[in-house]
Parts: C-alpha cells; structure tokens; sequence
C-alpha cells in the first residue's frame, strides 16, 4: 500500500464519506457523494419524448398535445431533461438547491453531460451557460446550484461555459408557488443580456435545475435569441 492509499484510509476513518441518498459509507478515493447503486436507482427519462419541450410521451409520438397545438410556446428549440423530479433525485436536487450541498453538482453534472452526449444537439452545441438567480437570492444562498452544473457539464464535454450573458433584472416569486398562467406572467421581462457579442451567431446550451411549464427555459431563450443567439437548447436535470 503507497502513502497515498493509507492517508486516504486514515482520512476515511477519522471523516468518513457518506452517500447523500442511503447515508452508507464511500470510499473517498472514487471521489464520489452519491454511491453507484443509489445513483442506478435515480429515475431516469427514458422511452419517447416530445422533440420540443421533451415531455416523456407514454404512448409515443414527436410532439406532444400542447406543442402540437402551439409550437411556438416553447421558445427554445428544444427541452430535454434527466431524471422525473421524484424519490431520490427530487431529494438530491433539494439538498443542491438549499441545503449547502455544492458537492452534489459534481456527480449530477457528470450525469447530466452523459445526458448531453445522447441529445441529437450536442454537436451543434457552441456555448453552454446556465439559468441566472437574481442578486438578492444569490447572495442569501451563495451560489447558483444551475450554474455549478453549468460548469461541470462544461468541464467533462471540453465545451466553453459563461455565466458573464444572462442575468435576472427583478425579485420574482418562487416558481414551484404558481400555475402555469402564473408562471408566464411571473418571469416575462425578468431576463437580459450582457455581452451579447458571446453569444452572436452561436447555439447555446442553457443548463436548469428543474424544468416544469418550461416558463423560465422558454423566457431565457427568447432574450437569448434577441440578442444574437442562433438556437437554444435546454437541459435541465429534472422534469416535474
């Protein structure tokens, strides 16, 4: 056994790692906080979806009824997400957003990017940066849980990632609070652009936490691509 491996056990001892699902020990040389088999069990979107919001479709199809009858709602030009926001992966998703875990953005954003590589846009994909919180939040919770995905789906793609484009111009309520009708009117006008000249003429990949009316994904897009942006693309971690 090398020096490195025994100090690595002594550590493990004196602070053991624990998965943030089942709480069972890990070893800390795998670098990990969520153990392969509590990650094998996260509720994973397979099967059809709808090719513009990404909406899981029981009984297939492109499209779903609602793009069907409005295909512009969706401002971005197309929403795909990971995991269903249930069980373990709505109490991961949870303790990134509010409970200090920022670690959990490592293990998630390599998830997320191996999500990436099977969208039909990853390819087409220029740019990646992340839906903005809005200055007060951000410094009441110190971070922004999607722009830590953002830079970690960045990192294991080889893709660039800005957060310097997109920010929030108002204090809007807390989405998961409102119907959908409420949703829209909520976060209109809540997004501009900085440094337009990043994303002149590029696709840009918008990374979430959570997609639920596609509201604040559809809003983004929309300022994005009226600043420059030649297509956008979603992909958040979590469809509710």
């Amino acid at each position: 056994m090398n020096l490195k491996n025994f100090i690595s056990m002594i550590v493990s001892f004196i602070y053991p790692v624990t998965c943030s699902c089942c709480g069972k020990n890990i070893d800390c040389r795998l670098g990990i906080s969520i153990c392969a088999k509590c990650m094998a069990k996260l509720p994973v979107i397979s099967g059809f979806v709808c090719k513009k919001c990404g909406l899981p479709l029981r009984d297939g199809g492109m499209h779903c009824y609602k793009c069907l009858k409005n295909p512009s709602e969706i401002k971005a030009d197309a929403v795909r997400c990971l995991y269903l926001y249930k069980d373990d992966a709505r109490k991961l998703i949870l303790k990134l957003k509010y409970s200090d875990r920022m670690f959990l953005a490592k293990d998630l954003g390599q998830a997320l990017a191996a999500k990436l590589k099977e969208c039909d846009f990853y390819r087409q994909t220029d740019l990646i940066t992340a839906v903005p919180l809005n200055a007060v939040r951000k410094i009441k919770r110190g971070y922004n849980q999607a722009w830590l995905l953002a830079a970690r789906v960045s990192k294991c793609v080889n893709l660039p990632a800005t957060n310097k484009v997109l920010y929030r111009k108002k204090m809007t309520k807390p989405q998961f609070k409102l119907s959908k009708k409420e949703r829209a009117a909520n976060i209109k006008n809540s997004f501009y652009v900085k440094n337009a000249n990043l994303i002149k003429n590029k696709n840009v990949l918008l990374i979430d936490d959570i997609v639920t009316t596609a509201a604040t994904a559809s809003a983004c897009a929309q300022v994005l691509k009226k600043s420059g942006a030649k297509k956008v693309y979603v992909l958040a971690l979590a469809r509710d």
